[in-house]
């Protein structure tokens, strides 16, 4: 197949299709929290030019200091707190990606890479284990 020409966009169209493919296994997503320190990593095939082939790694660190002075740390979830049924439910992080495939593209700027689509897709926070143990 020949690989599909740059194009930038954000449509919401490939967030669905994004949405999908974590579904079936063609794309995967993680958000983990260690010390304090938000991090994702989305790897697998991009929606758009993932059947050229190419593939994308995206690791991001969500974190941002909101109180210098406190020390205090945020990350955009949604989910926290309670659900209907009273029981503690998942938290989830919204992560923003973008084509990160490392191929070059027919029309895209020189010297860039990827095929220029943007896509969310929202993942369930893990706490990762500290490892205090020796």
């Amino acid at each position: 197949m020949t690989d599909v020409s740059y194009q930038e966009s954000m449509e919401y169209e490939w967030t669905e299709k994004a949405f999908t493919m974590l579904e079936t296994g063609a794309l995967h997503g993680e958000v983990v929290s260690r010390d304090g320190v938000v991090r994702s990593r989305v790897w697998g095939g991009c929606p758009r030019c993932h059947e050229c082939g190419h593939e994308l790694d995206d690791r991001q660190t969500l974190t941002a200091v909101t109180n210098l002075m406190g020390r205090e740390w945020r990350v955009a979830t949604r989910g926290q707190g309670q659900d209907s049924a009273g029981q503690a439910g998942p938290v989830f992080v919204s992560v923003d990606v973008s084509c990160g495939c490392g191929k070059t593209h027919a029309g895209g700027l020189a010297g860039s890479t990827g095929c220029g689509v943007s896509f969310r897709v929202e993942l369930p926070l893990r706490q990762a284990d500290t490892g205090g143990g020796g």
